[in-house]
């Protein structure tokens, strides 16, 4: 085995927890506290259900631990069910580039880490490793594609219409399986054919769910499947079974069948532990929603918040933003027929915001069914913004979005070109996981499992952060 495969291997096998930076180290412990937040408070949604049965109807030794739930499973099902949780609300952090990492990469993690009684130390190193070599992964595949509009080259990857020719999500799967690796103490040899048998078990990306009338539960990655794939490959050679050992390498690699025309491998290996890429590019989320919904969110509560305007007060909120966003029928969708079509609504959000409901139940059953918030959202309204496009050039990253409020007899106005995802302080994140978490959890456990996170290098075995994590 050679090239960009044997690269990775061989920098897991070689990295240990008093290597990594100390931002990388503290970042780490963040994205951890987030996303099992954000587990926690999924436990009512259709999906959070869907993974704890589907735990269930996996049978075998009750090996792990469900987040939020008292049900244990076996490692392969507890990383399936906490997979699909931490995802289910839409609510997990991004890493850039483009790249919904987290759901998909720490539950094989912690499930290994639980079973074989790992350190935090182990943990917080895994789920590093799990985490940059994701991004890494996006950007060696996503950081040179083409459109149809191109008359160069081939038409692999090109989808009319789209700037996400490429879709990494997959690759996931890969940098999981690897990090889970370690905890697992994979030899050289082994660790080789686990990303082999990785390969084999990561699903075809997709984009068609973007175009879907209704949201379906597996959108860029069916999350849990790719977590329950990573423990199941690293078990697999453990227990013997043998793999191509450099799925990534090559002109047949596992980049092409993505459909990508363009391989960068020197973007996943270019200073491979002497530059580290998660920290600066985590983007936490404010909002159980739709991203591109966070701009509008921060500008709406800011006006009722300081003009202190209850629902019955408004008349009118109109929103300017992203066309996409506008003239999508799912963004403005008010018929909620369940609780991916209310993270999807721009209507929704703005309405579950003017009630003042706790993010935590954003996505609850009975607030889908609330007639105050129902019929609030006839009230919303979106268009594109005209200084949109203008704005972008100038700023690639930003969202030029602005929000009029129609109350009490004036017009209140707010508008921004930034989300507030990548500056979250750590007690913003603090205060969104005591949010989530008190939803299910005792307080003291909460607030044991908050001291925890962030000195779980301390931890001498995961089963100490994992008692608190469930009822």
């Amino acid at each position: 085995m050679g090239g960009p495969t044997q690269a990775l291997v061989d920098f897991v096998q070689a990295s240990h927890f008093d290597d990594l930076p100390q931002e990388m180290v503290h970042e780490t412990k963040r994205i951890l506290l987030d996303s099992i937040g954000v587990a926690i408070a999924a436990l009512k949604t259709d999906k959070g259900r869907y993974g704890l049965d589907m735990a269930k109807r996996l049978g075998g030794p009750a090996e792990a631990s469900i987040i939020g739930s008292s049900l244990r499973a076996s490692f392969a099902g507890a990383a399936f069910a906490n997979g699909e949780l931490i995802n289910a609300l839409d609510y997990d952090a991004m890493i850039f580039p483009f790249n919904h990492a987290p759901p998909a990469v720490i539950p094989s993690a912690l499930a290994i880490a639980e079973m074989a009684g790992a350190s935090g130390k182990d943990l917080i190193l895994a789920t590093a490793l799990n985490c940059e070599l994701s991004t890494r992964l996006s950007a060696a595949v996503r950081g040179r594609k083409r459109d149809f509009t191109t008359p160069e080259g081939s038409e692999l990857g090109k989808i009319a219409g789209t700037k996400d020719a490429v879709s990494p999500y997959s690759l996931t799967v890969i940098a999981g399986t690897l990090g889970a690796g370690k905890i697992a103490r994979l030899d050289p040899s082994k660790m080789a054919y686990a990303t082999g048998v990785a390969a084999q078990f990561a699903p075809l990306p997709s984009l068609n769910w973007r175009y879907a009338v209704r949201i379906p539960m597996a959108k860029y990655l069916a999350t849990g499947w790719a977590s329950m794939a990573q423990v199941m490959a690293v078990t697999s050679a453990e227990m013997g079974c043998t793999a191509e050992t450099g799925p990534l390498d090559g002109n047949l690699g596992m980049w092409r069948f993505f459909g990508g025309d363009v391989w960068d491998p020197d973007a996943l290996t270019r200073n491979l532990g002497r530059e580290w890429m998660v920290p600066g590019a985590v983007e936490y989320k404010a909002y159980p929603c739709a991203l591109l919904f966070s701009i509008a969110l921060d500008r709406f509560i800011e006006i009722i918040e300081e003009n202190n305007l209850t629902p019955e007060d408004i008349e009118k909120v109109s929103i300017k933003t992203f066309l996409w966003v506008a003239s999508q029928k799912r963004f403005m969708a008010k018929e909620i027929v369940d609780h991916l079509a209310a993270q999807f609504s721009l209507p929704y959000a703005i309405a579950a915001a003017a009630h003042r409901v706790s993010l935590a139940e954003w996505q609850d059953p009975e607030r889908l069914t609330d007639p105050n918030i129902l019929q609030f959202m006839d009230k919303v309204f979106a268009e594109a913004h005209p200084d949109y496009l203008k704005v972008s050039r100038e700023e690639p990253e930003s969202n030029m979005t602005s929000v009029e409020v129609v109350a009490k007899g004036k017009v209140f106005k707010g508008e921004g070109k930034h989300a507030r995802g990548f500056d979250l302080t750590d007690e913003d994140l603090v205060q969104k996981f005591r949010t989530n978490a008190t939803k299910v959890l005792p307080q003291a456990k909460v607030e044991k499992a908050i001291s925890i996170f962030f000195e779980l290098e301390k931890v001498e075995s995961v089963t100490e952060l994992v008692g608190c994590l469930t009822p």
